[in-house]
């Protein structure tokens, strides 16, 4: 199993040269930008402002600097430059889906600190060891679920483990072969990506859409309106991706006798439960019930309950509930609080930052009006080409850097052909969670490919086939899933969606 400095050299795949070329080249970038004259009908700030955009894109492309690190630019060159003050600079690191986040972040760590995913995993998966295709489903279904409220990586992480335990207690009997073995392990590596795609909390992109509309046209999205497509997009996909291991790894496999039984001897030996693990259980579905059914809350208790405000509640529940009678331990501590992925937090902060500058200054609106030449383009094949682009680039580089840096031209795209902006920005966000094919692409794929039970050509074929029907499914699903679901048409911009005056 792969640990998570492992994973992290493993992910880690740019080379030293490539970051000296990006310092350079990102500063240089936005010092053009006092060199070169503005394009027509646009403003020295806005100007300064894509120069800062392009610098903080080339950075986060070439990892020159870790993201966080980059994030924390806007905080310096908006109010030296004169173009916001530091408050409303630093508004994006206060803003609501920074503290979901934070919550969720706390509920990830009591969940591995209690090992509820065990629980929950070999619980559920000794009623689908019928055969190897109900037990890959069954992995699937378990670990996408676990993906929806946990980061990623934590996911492939802690449920990574159980997969290469069972595919070495299954090859005992000589039955498993080596395909069945990679089909668990890459479903594990698939499987939290997908899941992901239906909330905020488990993929990072989907948060960065979340706020940036939220601050470029003032939407609120809430949770459980995300999930209300989310949730029917991530199973259709998790159905695709269970199709496709099982034909392509396990269809030949051979039968393992007593499999269920296994899964049972597996699931007896967790032992009984604990208290911390009762009570992380109990705030686990107290959140998730909180965010799916917020708005019947609200309606009960006549105040609006944000999602982010069930996150901190969960976890402040965590750190106040005692687990014995002199109240003096509880479910969890400060110290396990240092473990927070607290760069993950910075980085939507100077995503949301850049964002709230690009529309300040009217970027967006400049976009909008120079993309107005797309406007003869068939819809369809502009949407495609976003989604196999977004593809291709999150192969290369971090997903929520590159969602980051379209986000702002897809919003000027949308305003130039006159469609809803959500056909265009939802399906881009979808697709950015969709590297599957190198292992250096995501973490998930990092710890997959640490295993050693995967060379590359592995990850390449199988990767490069999931990708392909994610992206036919996805585009399928912006044009008709989600305007469905959401009840809105397409090809029919909002009021809301006119870009704000400089």
């Amino acid at each position: 199993m792969a640990t998570p400095a492992h994973s992290a050299a493993n992910a880690d795949q740019t080379s030293p040269v490539l970051k000296k070329i990006g310092m350079g080249v990102g500063a240089g970038l936005f010092l053009l930008t006092f060199l070169v004259p503005s394009p027509e009908g646009m403003s020295q700030p806005a100007w300064h402002v894509c120069g800062l955009a392009l610098w903080m894109a080339v950075w986060w492309i070439t990892e020159a600097l870790p993201l966080p690190v980059t994030a924390l630019l806007p905080l310096v060159v908006l109010p030296l430059m004169n173009i916001m003050p530091l408050r409303k600079a630093s508004g994006g690191f206060a803003a609501d889906i920074i503290f979901l986040f934070l919550g969720g972040f706390v509920l990830s760590i009591a969940i591995q600190k209690w090992r509820v995913h065990e629980r929950l995993g070999l619980g559920l998966l000794r009623y689908a060891g019928w055969n190897l295709g109900s037990l890959l489903a069954g992995l699937l279904l378990v670990t996408a679920f676990m993906g929806m409220w946990m980061s990623n990586t934590a996911t492939a992480m802690v449920m990574m483990p159980m997969a290469v335990s069972i595919a070495a207690l299954i090859s005992q009997g000589s039955a498993a072969t080596p395909s069945s073995t990679k089909a668990l392990v890459l479903a594990v590596a698939y499987a939290p990506c997908l899941g992901g795609l239906a909330t905020f909390i488990g993929t990072p992109t989907n948060a960065v859409l979340e706020g940036y509309v939220a601050k470029t046209y003032g939407v609120n999205l809430s949770l459980a309106q995300w999930m209300a497509f989310g949730v029917p997009v991530a199973l259709l996909l998790l159905g695709c991706c269970w199709l496709l291991l099982y034909f392509s790894l396990l269809r030949r496999a051979p039968a393992v006798p007593g499999l269920s039984r296994m899964m049972a001897d597996e699931y007896r030996k967790i032992g009984r439960f604990t208290a911390g693990e009762v009570v992380t259980t109990a705030v686990f579905a107290f959140c998730v019930v909180g965010w799916v059914f917020s708005d019947t809350w609200s309606a009960l208790i006549g105040a609006p309950i944000d999602d982010a405000v069930i996150a901190i509640v969960g976890a402040l529940l965590l750190f106040i509930t005692p687990l014995d009678r002199r109240l003096q331990t509880s479910v969890l501590t400060w110290k396990d609080a240092e473990k927070l992925p607290w760069g993950i937090l910075i980085f939507f902060g100077g995503s949301l930052s850049l964002s709230a500058a690009l529309t300040e200054t009217g970027v967006t609106r400049w976009l909008s009006d120079a993309l107005q030449i797309m406007h003869g383009v068939p819809v369809w094949l502009v949407v495609v080409g976003v989604v196999v682009i977004i593809t291709a680039v999150s192969e290369m580089m971090s997903n929520s850097a590159t969602i980051t840096a379209f986000l702002p031209i897809l919003a000027g795209l949308a305003g130039g052909l006159g469609v809803h902006p959500f056909l265009v920005m939802i399906p881009a966000t979808l697709a950015a969670s969709c590297a599957f094919m190198m292992p250096g692409a995501s973490p998930n794929n990092a710890i997959a490919f640490s295993t050693g039970t995967l060379s590359v050509g592995d990850m390449v074929r199988q990767g490069l086939r999931l990708n392909l029907v994610c992206a036919a499914v996805i585009v399928l699903a912006a044009f008709y899933l989600i305007p469905a679901i959401k009840d809105f048409d397409p090809l029919t911009p909002p009021a809301w969606a006119r870009p704000a005056q400089p």
